[in-house]
């Protein structure tokens, strides 16, 4: 019979001489098997890890049967920025002894999934969007929700200061002299209604007409608010986008309008994913630090792990304005 090597080199054959034990013997303990007995069965796992042989997941489960699997759950894969949290948090789990397992395009029946695999802790990024789910998800198994700042009962959180950020990148264009200042939403994205009112509060302080075209937390949502918002018959200098991926839209419709950025109009975004940071784009946007907001989730799940019984956290993180050039300078 041919032996199936992991990426280590090592196979199952060298586990179960190490640990001792038959073949058929440490495939069923890998395998989870009831018929083995548990301190067989630890010994057996710790043997596993110890080799590197992790050909799947009962091979990486602790000999307490406490699973070493951290899911990580993503709203949107193709959002860049919730792609780079994903990225991070598997980076960061890997120096804690844990691994991630990934759900794209999550919601609650990924979920489910993953508490059916009896793993670890979860990680939910921008998902679900209902706060029940997320509720029901925290009462069984330790949880972070990262992107919004939750006040729901039992819930920890991690999220940037949204509101702040809404206020620099609107303060900013103020200061440039702009005054006819547009503010595409990003519907029902992590942290979009919060960028949205306080762009409103800050343009009202300013003695100023809010202008807010209806978008979500994509490319096409940023291209149909620049038709509309360039078809008013008063039309913006000035366009705060609810995130990147907007910001984007509405500069690639603004060139085929016609509209020069940052000339004719200028944009700012929210995230600073990293192509925003490319010299054809050069786009002024409002940071999240992720490093941070990863550094204070998983740090979050690893102390629930330890104490169940901890207080709730909700950690908030306070976002940066990143001046480049669609923002131009004042007018």
């Amino acid at each position: 019979m041919n032996e199936i090597r992991t990426h280590s080199g090592v196979t199952l054959e060298d586990v179960a001489k190490a640990a001792g034990v038959s073949r058929s013997q440490a495939s069923r303990a890998l395998r989870n098997d009831p018929g083995v007995r548990e301190d067989t069965k630890a010994h057996i796992l710790a043997t596993a890890l110890k080799l590197n042989y992790t050909p799947n997941l009962a091979a990486q489960t602790l000999a307490s049967r406490q699973s070493r699997a951290i899911g990580i759950v993503v709203g949107d894969i193709l959002n860049p920025f919730e792609a780079l949290l994903a990225r991070e948090c598997d980076q960061a789990l890997r120096q804690t002894g844990y691994f991630a397992m990934l759900a794209v395009d999550g919601n609650v029946s990924s979920v489910r999934a993953f508490v059916d695999q009896r793993i670890a802790g979860l990680v939910l990024i921008g998902t679900p969007e209902e706060t029940d789910d997320i509720v029901s998800a925290s009462k069984l198994l330790p949880t972070v929700y990262v992107g919004r700042d939750l006040k729901a009962e039992g819930v920890e959180s991690v999220s940037s200061d949204d509101t702040l950020g809404a206020r620099l990148a609107t303060e900013y264009l103020l200061k440039l002299g702009h005054r006819e200042i547009a503010h595409v939403s990003g519907g029902h994205g992590a942290g979009a209604r919060r960028r949205e009112a306080a762009y409103r509060e800050t343009m009202r302080e300013g003695g100023l007409q809010p202008i807010v075209a209806a978008g979500r937390y994509n490319v096409d949502a940023g291209s149909a608010a620049a038709d509309t918002l360039m078809a008013r018959k008063k039309r913006p200098t000035a366009i705060f986008a609810a995130n990147d991926l907007i910001a984007l839209g509405v500069i690639s419709r603004l060139a085929w309008l016609g509209y020069r950025v940052p000339d004719d109009v200028a944009v700012i975004g929210f995230d600073d994913i990293p192509l925003a940071a490319s010299e054809p784009i050069s786009l002024t946007t409002v940071r999240q630090k992720v490093p941070d907001m990863v550094s204070a989730a998983i740090d979050t799940v690893m102390k629930r792990l330890d104490d169940p019984a901890a207080p709730i956290r909700n950690m908030v993180v306070a976002p940066e304005l990143i001046v480049r050039r669609s923002s131009g300078t004042e007018l």
